[in-house]
């Protein structure tokens, strides 16, 4: 009685996870088959009821069209890239949103977004301006500096 129980339970657990890999298989081969899929496709489902996240959509929208009509449109942003890329890709695409209405702490937060970047490792390789303008705009925010009694940045 016992074996026929383990043998159950073996069975149903080899089932389960047979489905679970041809779920996993079904998505990778989907996003294989269009690696333009990005989180413009996976956002679309969303709906957005608060001012901030339409503001933030028209942002991400932007930054997407912004990447696909730059140089960088080779690149896939889901994939890594590499790290003497950042600053360039970042100049390119913060220069096309300059006359926005966007803060540059919320372009630099849309870009990583978008990229699949690290906002640590994104950071250390951007320009110093604008690293310059993405401190002051949240000491203007928070007073972070302030608080720190920091009276330099750089």
């Amino acid at each position: 009685m016992i074996k026929k129980q383990k043998k159950l339970i073996e069975e149903e657990s080899e089932d389960e996870t047979q489905e679970q890999a041809e779920i996993e298989s079904d998505y990778i081969t989907e996003y294989e088959e269009n690696p333009a899929t990005d989180y413009s496709r996976l956002q679309s489902n969303v709906v957005y009821e608060n001012e901030n996240d339409v503001h933030m959509q028209r942002l991400n929208d932007k930054v997407g069209e912004v990447f696909k009509k730059s140089r960088w449109s080779i690149l896939n942003p889901t994939k890594k890239i590499p790290k003497d890329l950042i600053p360039l890709i970042f100049q390119d695409i913060l220069v096309e949103l300059e006359d926005q209405e966007f803060t540059m702490v919320e372009k630099f937060v849309s870009i990583c977004d978008y990229t699949a970047l690290n906002y640590q490792k994104a950071y250390e390789s951007i320009h110093m301006k604008y690293k310059e303008l993405i401190v002051q705009e949240m000491d203007e925010k928070y007073g972070i500096l302030s608080k720190k009694g920091i009276k330099k940045i750089f």
